[in-house]
């Protein structure tokens, strides 16, 4: 169980494993909704049961994995209620939606193919896609990690574990995207929560102290919330 391959538990004396970690036994899948359920209920039991020098292709797959996953029911929860509400509660999701501008994209009456036809071939683009997600993801997370390490290194913050602790924290803090296929809300929800699980994890894994964890965590959160909604609230502002 502990034999130091990426996919064995944590070591001995931890009283909760981090499921992803005993994929190899317990079947993907499985591995992947009990990690997820105990991000959710315990994130700290889970960041004390998780090995940083596991590898970092373990967490790597998951957030890869959870953004997949995302995709596809996200996707599929937007055609359906494009194919099945009306126009008003639609209007009310679009004017509700942070991320993106609808003005940018075209009306029901202005679709080539009509709405349905429309909405199946955008859905069937995206599952073709999927594979290109999966490997922008894991280049984005590498990317983002690194750069909030390099800011551990550059503040002089708490890292015993190197690399590999920010590492695991970051990449486990992403399963709660999931969140974002619940309709309007989801979006912001699962941005705090991924936030609040990083926090965690910088405390846990990287013995940060709490203030500096929340506040590190919250830098990347903040900064993409200004640099989505600046443009629209400039845009609104003008005459």
């Amino acid at each position: 169980m502990n034999s130091g391959d990426d996919n064995t538990g944590a070591a001995a004396g931890i009283e909760v494993v981090n499921p992803w970690e005993e994929r190899k036994d317990r079947g993907r899948f499985s591995a992947l909704i009990a990690s997820l359920v105990l991000l959710a209920t315990a994130p700290r039991k889970f960041f004390e049961g998780t090995r940083p020098d596991a590898g970092i292709w373990g967490p790597l797959f998951f957030v890869g994995l959870v953004t997949v996953i995302y995709m596809v029911l996200g996707g599929a929860v937007v055609a359906v209620l494009i194919l099945t509400l009306p126009d008003e509660a639609l209007e009310f999701i679009q004017q509700m939606a942070f991320w993106v501008d609808w003005s940018q994209f075209p009306t029901a009456e202005e679709l080539p193919f009509g709405t349905t036809l429309t909405v199946l071939i955008i859905f069937q683009v995206l599952l073709l896609a999927l594979p290109v997600i999966f490997a922008f993801t894991m280049i984005a997370t590498l990317i983002t990690g690194s750069l909030v390490h390099l800011l551990l290194v550059v503040t002089r913050t708490s890292r015993p574990h190197g690399f590999r602790g920010t590492w695991v924290a970051i990449c486990y803090a992403n399963g709660a995207i999931i969140l974002g296929i619940v309709p309007v809300a989801g979006d912001v929800v699962s941005v705090v929560c991924s936030a609040v699980l990083f926090g965690i994890g910088l405390h846990v894994v990287q013995q940060v102290g709490v203030a500096r964890a929340a506040v590190l965590a919250s830098i990347l959160p903040v900064l993409t919330a200004l640099a989505v909604l600046t443009p629209r609230l400039v845009g609104s502002a003008s005459p």
